[in-house]
């Protein structure tokens, strides 16, 4: 079978939820500071607010059309924003119920509007 049909049938999970205040890490866009507004779990990538669309231009008029820019969910780290410092998350178990945390600071990661919609 091959593996793009595998990955298309099995979306990996995330660190990262909607709504998440992220930096990214690698690439072009590399050091800015964002939310996450949406997610393709398919293709492990995610737009985010503060990033600048691509313009694409068609034809001889000059046509524009706005398209997203796609960032891998491996370039993204959380961004705590009380200590200003992106980290790594880890899962704590409080009350019988499991929070995320940064691991850098001890910081439990609020919970966002759009990802308690689910």
């Amino acid at each position: 079978m091959n593996k793009n049909k595998i990955l298309l049938q099995n979306p990996q999970k995330s660190h990262v939820k909607l709504g998440d205040k992220i930096k990214v890490i690698c690439g072009n866009q590399k050091g800015l500071i964002g939310t996450i507004s949406s997610i393709v779990r398919t293709k492990s990538v995610a737009t985010i607010t503060e990033i600048l669309p691509r313009i694409k231009y068609k034809g001889k008029e000059g046509d524009k059309k706005e398209l997203p820019l796609y960032i891998h969910l491996s370039n993204l780290m959380l961004w705590d924003t009380n200590k200003n410092v992106a980290s790594k998350i880890g899962y704590k178990m409080i009350n019988e119920k499991k929070y995320r945390y940064f691991k850098k600071t001890g910081n439990i990661v609020e919970q966002s509007e759009k990802s308690d919609k689910k």
